[in-house]
């Protein structure tokens, strides 16, 4: 069972470095800034899964961030204070700061002030209780910028750290306590990171390449360790004090762990174990529980740990939706940053019997295949996706192009903002994306014999707000549903009038928070229905039927204790299928109204399967056309789930060990799987980034001798 896969790999966005990250320790979810100042929240619970997006602005810096409960708080080289409203997406508050550009912020443990350091030498302290932001003081201006700032355990003491010297302060009287400088032979130093252990202890890490640990109370140094070859840019202590990760420019990552002996009550930090797992500058560093997240120049989400050693890396790829396709005019939408380009993708040659012409016949054995560089802009081959990944040799075939891809056209966002979604409708007639200003509509009318020969027209669109995150279109194209803070708006789509509002769904009354996850429009299923599926971010979903005026809410599924990461409704049988972040793939039976049995579903969670998939978190999931299994892919990998078999009317071999069931999940790897989709039952599509496209638009890597 053969299937004609268009691997395109001519899709290139250009990766973003983070600046910085940030821990919520009671939610467990991150917040990171890349250098274009767009925000990502990422949910660490059972596996890493993006949430939210928050899009930057033109020249917008984000140096800084940091977490007050379940509010985000972040500051740059514009001066000021904002904080961020996660549920509609958007800029919340503004608040100007004295001493102009801001590097570094901290917010105390009690959850109650936010320390800011500037430019000009102030810091700026505020109080953030009762959901407001309020001035409380500035400190006693400084020479030169502070880069750095850290509160101690208990709140009442300040450390900030800048050129050639630490700075510890009493935040009640907001003035020095102590002193300490770090310049060497008069050469001058920068303090870029702190930490403060529970004893008063200030560890500082600096422009060269030394961990120095201070006595916070007098002052004084008590041992330094030159351990890196340039600056050292972020440090991470765990919760207990035992161990601390320190790296930078130098991006070797070095573990540090304290030794108790009799001699000394506090006990001694001693060198104990180093990472390589950077090749680019270590921007920042976390420790969420016995994992260590570090993220940087390469833009990469890098998640290790060790005994036993474990790296995950989670490709800078922009936030899904990435891609759509026509499957009529076999057409391919690629989002950049802050403009879309729409493909033709390549066609076949076939004989006079109507069978595919093939350019060469290779056995490639797949455990074992030479890794090549792919000079072509797209490879049409055709492979079993079902059973490649279990046949040890296999014949790969690929297909002579009679056509090759051609870019129709390049779409630039109005005012070179970035794009938060967009979507290509079924059809191919219909082009919308959205920035956080606006919303905007194209219509692509393209000559059939003559694929250069095309045009764009703006269509209106009448009754929606400014801005919107998630975008569906029907089977048909004539309807458009679009969500905006809690709201699905359904369109009607005229070729000629444009589009226009036609009912309003507020989703916040069946779901848990205005913010949504999945917005999701099935084909007519077998019983005739249409169901609009939604989902929101703590796990909520809920279901939506076409009435003959109007979409009417059907059911609200039971919460699970986690997120959905994926969800598609099977029109054959009138079935909800949902993939959670956890790995369990549940079914929901719409007719019924009620979850169908487990041994009539698909089976993630066996111990096998897991090992396989690696712990990693799909993010979409389609029907194959052809047989009764799922296909679900995350960035490294497509995974194919086959239905679990009847057992009482298929016999099984008798197994040992814990996993007394066959695993029925198969695994393709990839470097990187952007998207998936069918064009059609025998015809797929595969959207890939290469690994060394990405390396080389990276900034260069620190010389070594």
């Amino acid at each position: 069972m053969c299937s004609k896969v268009h691997r395109v790999c001519y899709y290139n966005p250009k990766p973003e470095l983070i600046n910085c990250v940030s821990l919520n320790k009671t939610t467990r979810r991150i917040a990171l800034a890349r250098a274009n100042a767009s925000i990502e929240i990422w949910d660490l619970n059972y596996g890493p899964y993006l949430v939210k997006f928050i899009p930057g602005v033109e020249k917008g810096s984000v140096e800084a961030l940091g977490w007050v409960e379940d509010r985000l708080l972040s500051t740059g080289l514009g001066g000021a204070l904002l904080e961020w409203d996660l549920n509609k997406l958007c800029l919340k508050s503004t608040t100007l700061l004295t001493g102009y550009a801001a590097w570094c912020l901290d917010v105390n443990t009690a959850n109650t002030i936010v320390a800011v350091g500037t430019e000009q030498g102030y810091v700026n302290l505020y109080s953030v209780e009762n959901n407001e932001i309020n001035y409380l003081k500035l400190f006693d201006k400084q020479e030169g910028r502070i880069m750095c700032c850290k509160f101690n355990k208990t709140g009442d003491i300040l450390v900030t750290g800048s050129v050639d010297t630490i700075r510890v302060w009493n935040v009640q009287t907001g003035q020095a306590k102590s002193r300490m400088s770090v310049s060497r032979r008069g050469k001058e130093t920068i303090v870029w990171c702190l930490a403060v252990l529970a004893d008063n202890i200030v560890v500082s890490g600096d422009s060269g390449g030394r961990l120095t640990f201070w006595d916070g109370d007098l002052g004084d140094q008590i041992e330094s360790y030159v351990t890196h070859k340039a600056d050292i840019l972020s440090i991470a202590v765990s919760d207990d004090e035992t161990y601390m990760f320190f790296s930078g420019v130098d991006p070797v990552i070095m573990q540090f762990i304290k030794v108790k002996n009799h001699k000394e009550s506090r006990g001694q930090w001693v060198r104990h174990v180093q990472r390589h797992v950077h090749e680019h500058d270590v921007r920042s560093l976390v420790i969420d529980r016995e994992r260590l997240i570090s993220v940087g120049a390469d833009g990469y989400l890098t998640f290790s740990k060790y005994p036993p050693k474990w790296v995950m890396r989670i490709p800078p790829m922009i936030p899904s939706p990435r891609t759509s396709v026509s499957p009529v005019k076999k057409l391919l939408l690629l989002r950049f940053s802050t403009h879309l380009e729409v493909w033709k993708l390549g066609s076949y040659g076939t004989n006079k019997n109507g069978s595919v012409i093939y350019d060469t016949v290779n056995t490639i054995n797949t455990s074992k295949q030479k890794k090549g560089k792919n000079t072509g802009l797209e490879e049409d081959s055709t492979f079993d996706i079902i059973d490649k990944a279990k046949v040890a040799r296999k014949q790969i075939r690929t297909l002579k192009l009679i056509e090759k891809p051609l870019k129709l056209v390049s779409v630039q966002a109005k005012g070179q903002k970035q794009i938060r979604c967009c979507q290509l409708s079924p059809s191919g007639e219909f082009i919308i994306y959205s920035t956080d200003s606006h919303i905007r509509m194209l219509k692509l009318d393209a000559d059939e014999e003559d694929q250069g020969n095309l045009s764009l027209s703006k269509l209106t669109i009448s009754g929606l707000p400014t801005s919107c995150d998630r975008i569906a279109f029907t089977q048909d194209s004539r309807t458009m549903m679009v969500h905006c803070a809690g709201v699905v708006h359904v369109l009607q789509v005229d070729p000629l009038a444009g589009a226009t509002v036609v009912q309003s769904i507020n989703v916040e009354k069946h779901l848990k928070t205005a913010s949504v996850l999945h917005l999701y429009v099935s084909r007519e299923t077998a019983s005739g229905a249409i169901y609009l599926v939604v989902a929101d971010t703590q796990g909520a979903v809920a279901v939506w039927t076409k009435g003959e005026k109007k979409y009417e809410h059907y059911v609200t599924l039971p919460k699970y204790k986690c997120i959905p990461s994926a969800l598609i409704v099977d029109w054959k049988r009138d079935n909800l299928i949902i993939h959670y972040v956890d790995q369990n793939l549940i079914e929901y039976e719409l007719l019924q109204r009620r979850f169908a049995a487990e041994r009539d579903g698909w089976r993630l969670r066996s111990p096998k399967a897991v090992a396989e998939i690696g712990g990693r978190v799909a993010v979409s999931m389609t029907l194959h056309p052809r047989r009764d299994a799922l296909l679900l892919h995350d960035d490294t990998s497509l995974w194919v789930a086959d239905r679990q078999p009847d057992e009482d009317s298929e016999p099984v071999a008798k197994r040992t060990g814990r996993d007394t069931k066959p695993s029925n999940i198969k695994v393709v790897p990839f470097k990187y799987l952007a998207d998936f989709h069918w064009l059609n039952d025998d015809e797929a599509v595969t959207v890939e980034i290469l690994p060394e496209n990405i390396v080389l638009q990276l900034p260069p890597v620190m010389i070594n001798k």
